[in-house]
């Protein structure tokens, strides 16, 4: 991740966090990972109602002439010059209206009600004129005016208010902080011997919090560490199963980073921050090696971010 765009991801995790450590906050889970599909699906509602509800189009006369207006379309809003015929009467006023960007073209606006001349905008119902010309021929159409000067439907905003609020509950419910982001290991000897870890899990075996850990390598069986928590409780942590893999990288945090694993398993994510890059990329060198073996075997080579069947 870059760090244009992380600053702005880790403010905002942090905050999150902050409000996950409120008293109560637990007790809306089940609550908050309802809230953003309620959310999103009164959105949807919202601007379906909007999508079909009937509404004028605003155009030019010179699209009106070219044909742009769709068949199914009649109710219009257009701008021009608005003056008044001489066939008009005191019941039906009768008005053409031109455009100078549009010179072979005009519409005849029928109104009951008085409209202003000169240069004006009005809204009514097109009769014909939809098929357009080719440049340089004229082009008429009659318009039936409304009373009053219709307005376009304006932006579903309450819909948009309500997915933006699902969008940022869910990337909330998917924030960690501290921030993990992938890095590339460096070349480094299989750890054999203990590491002190500050270890964290996801599904809040190490009760929700970051815990001082010791991650030993004193197991006859390859690919396979010992996490010992700091109140004596031991954790086998593993890599050599179809069901497990281990990411590489940073933890980053508003005051400072430090370096990560991250042991993903059907079970739990566990990440485990070292005091140095040279341990982080130890372990994992220890935690991969048998890993890569059996993927080497297989003639599929290694990888940065190693899963391979037991």
């Amino acid at each position: 991740m870059k760090a244009a765009l992380r600053f702005p991801w880790l403010l905002f995790a942090a905050g999150v966090e902050r409000l996950r450590l409120l008293p109560g906050a637990n007790r809306f889970g089940l609550f908050m990972r309802w809230l953003p599909r309620v959310l999103v699906g009164a959105a949807f509602v919202l601007v379906a109602a909007w999508a079909v509800a009937v509404s004028p189009e605003r155009i030019s006369l010179a699209d009106l002439a070219a044909g742009n207006l769709a068949r199914s379309q009649s109710w219009i809003i257009v701008a021009g010059d608005l003056a008044e015929e001489p066939d008009s009467t005191d019941l039906m006023h009768v008005y053409r209206l031109t455009d100078p960007a549009a010179p072979n073209a005009s519409l005849v606006v029928r109104s009951p009600v008085v409209q202003s001349l000169g240069r004006t905008v009005v809204s009514g119902h097109l009769e014909g004129g939809h098929g357009g010309v080719p440049a340089g021929f004229a082009w008429s159409a009659q318009l039936d005016a409304d009373d009053s000067l219709a307005e376009e439907l304006p932006p579903p905003r309450p819909a948009i208010v309500l997915l933006g609020l699902g969008v940022l509950i869910m990337l909330a419910h998917r924030s960690r902080y501290p921030v993990f982001s992938s890095a590339t290991p460096g070349e480094s000897d299989p750890a054999t011997s203990a590491s002190l870890v500050t270890a964290t899990s996801d599904s809040g075996a190490l009760g929700g919090a970051a815990v001082p850990a010791k991650l030993s390598f004193a197991s006859t069986e390859p690919g396979v560490a010992e996490l010992t928590i700091g109140d004596g409780r031991r954790m086998p942590v593993r890599l050599h199963s179809a069901f497990s893999t281990v990411d590489v990288g940073v933890l980053y945090r508003l005051g400072g980073s430090v370096p990560a694993l991250r042991v993903r398993s059907a079970n739990d994510d566990l990440t485990l921050a070292f005091a140095s890059t040279s341990e982080r990329d130890s372990a994992f060198a220890a935690l991969s090696a048998e890993a890569r073996r059996i993927l080497e075997a297989r003639g599929l080579g290694g990888a940065s971010s190693p899963q391979a069947s037991g």
